[in-house]
């Protein structure tokens, strides 16, 4: 059998490697954040990383400052302004992390997920991750769970289905989020993008959206990233091939499958990768309530989205 999987301890969490052996692809999710921090594939006799990853060796150290890499961002993604919502009459402020004066990427991008189970098989190596909120920030005060199924299949594909399930008597708000970054070889200036969006959320100074959305089509044909500085979110077209990053050499196709209409883009200013993030809302929906989903006590939500490379 071409897959295999690997865990191994890594300070106060554990690395699952996803391994196919038939290309020497190796895929490595943290239980801590249930993130995706490293994806090595071998292309023209040589070894890339396209994942810009985080360095745990000594433990979490200063994950959010460094950009959230990989992060899981739930129970809401980007920014929540001010950090406050109202629900049924009654205000909530988050307790976590604030960038500015803003409430950023949820709650739950540091919980330490359990293994539940791991598959391999001819088509295939999975991690099935679990993690039971309880309610802890004052903030987002009801509990719910999160199930999260890493997969790494032929070809270079990777999916990642997340359920997740409100396990309160009442109604909950409900955001659910990526943040990966992606390398396409040495600088993402000599890169070049293909969207299939139907526009793009207009946003003001601090970064929240206004609440409209422009009809832009930037990327709508191939088009160098140059030094051009991204942070914006997109609606996407329900079409293959959703997001497209690519070089001479490689590409990247990033194709929401279940539930994430919306799609961010993010360049560091150290140009060495691109932030290509699914989501089911648009930032700061719990009180603009564009992509926000009310989920009934007890109802599952099922996301899902892909990442393939191809090498030209």
């Amino acid at each position: 059998m071409s897959f295999q999987i690997q865990i191994a301890p890594l300070s106060h969490f554990e690395v699952i490697r996803l391994i196919d052996t038939s290309n020497k692809a190796v895929v490595e999710i943290c239980t801590k954040g249930a993130l995706l921090n490293s994806w090595q594939a071998v292309a023209h006799h040589k070894t890339l990383q396209l994942i810009e990853g985080n360095d745990f060796s000594k433990g979490w150290g200063n994950f959010e400052h460094n950009g959230f890499r990989g992060g899981k961002m739930s129970p809401f993604s980007c920014r929540l302004e001010n950090g406050e919502y109202s629900m049924q009459e009654t205000t909530y402020k988050i307790e976590k992390f604030y960038h500015e004066k803003h409430a950023l990427h949820g709650i739950l991008y540091d919980a330490v997920f359990t293994i539940q189970s791991t598959e391999t098989d001819a088509n295939g190596a999975s991690v099935n991750l679990k993690f039971h909120y309880e309610g802890n920030d004052k903030g987002f005060p009801f509990p719910y769970s999160l199930l999260i199924k890493w997969q790494l299949h032929k070809n270079n594909i990777i999916t990642v289905e997340t359920i997740i399930t409100n396990l309160s008597n009442s109604d909950i708000p409900m955001m659910d989020g990526w943040h990966p970054y992606f390398k396409i070889g040495e600088t993402i200036n000599d890169c070049f993008v293909t969207l299939n969006s139907m526009g793009k959320v207009e946003y003001n100074e601090m970064l929240i959206p206004t609440g409209e959305m422009l009809q832009e089509n930037e990327f709508e044909t191939s088009k160098k990233i140059g030094s051009a500085h991204l942070d914006n979110c997109y609606c996407i077209a329900q079409k293959s091939n959703a997001c497209i990053v690519e070089n001479e050499w490689y590409q990247l196709v990033v194709q929401p499958l279940l539930n994430y209409p919306y799609l961010q883009l993010y360049t560091p200013a150290d140009r060495k990768s691109i932030a290509i993030e699914n989501l089911s809302g648009i930032p700061n929906c719990f009180n603009n309530k564009i992509g926000l989903q009310i989920m009934k006590p007890h109802q599952n939500l099922v996301l899902k989205t892909s990442y393939q490379f191809i090498i030209k």
